[in-house]
């Protein structure tokens, strides 16, 4: 008789979704032109929620999933064409679970038309013991427009669990339709690279990136973002990107909630600047 081994024993299928959307700007204001979202994604109704910018969309994309698993392979594209204006955020954190040796992936493109503006921002990923993450996007985006994108991870350690997450990595890659390189920003971090106050992140549990692609002259200063991120809590500090790209933001929070109201501040700032107008908070 030949035994066999329990199904338990088979790894799972990768799970690869992949979903578009297109917004364009029609009759006054942004409209979501075609969508096609699968699971684990669910995309609410678009709603237009800013007095100053009644063109401006805002979309809150949802889990249908728990969060994401080891060997998912999740791709996502974004398209906003000449002169439409779009927020896309998430409706809360975003929970990694345990990845069994099988990293969860993300991989996003983002193409902002002339006179466009993109906001892309993510709540944090929250990364359990031995999950592993791997962001990667690519915008292309034109001279006159602005794409603002942010993400980042908390660590988080359950009741009754030990260990640490086993890595995150981020890539973005900027480009002009014509193919010129803006700057291409990688990153990667182990959870044992964070073990005291003198780890890679000084102690802290929480980091994110927040890059805004701009004309020169629509840049709000640094140090504005810097004492807005102090106010809530959030460590942050602002450099230049290169080839005159725009601005790139670095920040470190105790935790999931303190790195939250960082990146929201860091948006509130920035869009003032760049949108000429003060948005009205994004409820979750």
């Amino acid at each position: 008789m030949q035994l066999l081994p329990p199904s338990c024993f088979h790894p799972e299928p990768s799970r690869v979704s992949a979903a578009h959307l297109a917004a364009e700007f029609a009759g006054g204001r942004t409209i979501l032109r075609r969508q096609q979202v699968g699971y684990p994604w669910h995309l609410t109704r678009g709603f237009y929620l800013d007095r100053a910018r009644p063109d401006l969309l805002t979309l809150y994309l949802q889990s249908a999933a728990g969060g994401m698993y080891g060997a998912d392979d999740l791709r996502f594209d974004v398209k906003v064409s000449d002169g439409a204006a779009l927020n896309l955020t998430t409706q809360s954190a975003t929970v990694v679970h345990p990845g069994r040796d099988r990293p969860a992936a993300l991989r996003q493109r983002i193409d902002v038309g002339a006179g466009a503006f993109a906001a892309l921002i993510s709540d944090p990923y929250i990364l359990f013991p031995d999950a592993e993450l791997a962001l990667s996007t690519t915008a292309v985006v034109q001279r006159d427009s602005v794409l603002l994108i942010a993400d980042g991870f908390s660590t988080h350690c359950p009741p009754r669990s030990t260990g640490v997450f086993r890595r995150y990595s981020s890539e973005l890659r900027v480009e002009r339709p014509d193919s010129e390189l803006l700057m291409l920003d990688r990153g990667a971090l182990r959870g044992s690279d964070l073990s005291g106050d003198f780890d890679a992140l000084g102690g802290a549990r929480a980091a994110a990136s927040v890059v805004l692609i701009a004309p020169p002259d629509r840049l709000p200063p640094a140090g504005e973002i810097e004492a807005e991120a102090d106010v809530v809590g959030c460590f942050a500090g602002v450099s230049q990107a290169p080839n005159a790209a725009g601005l790139v933001v670095r920040m470190t929070a105790p935790d999931a909630g303190g790195l939250t109201r960082g990146i929201t501040a860091a948006f509130h700032v920035i869009t003032r600047h760049v949108l000429g107008a003060e948005l009205a908070p994004r409820r979750k």
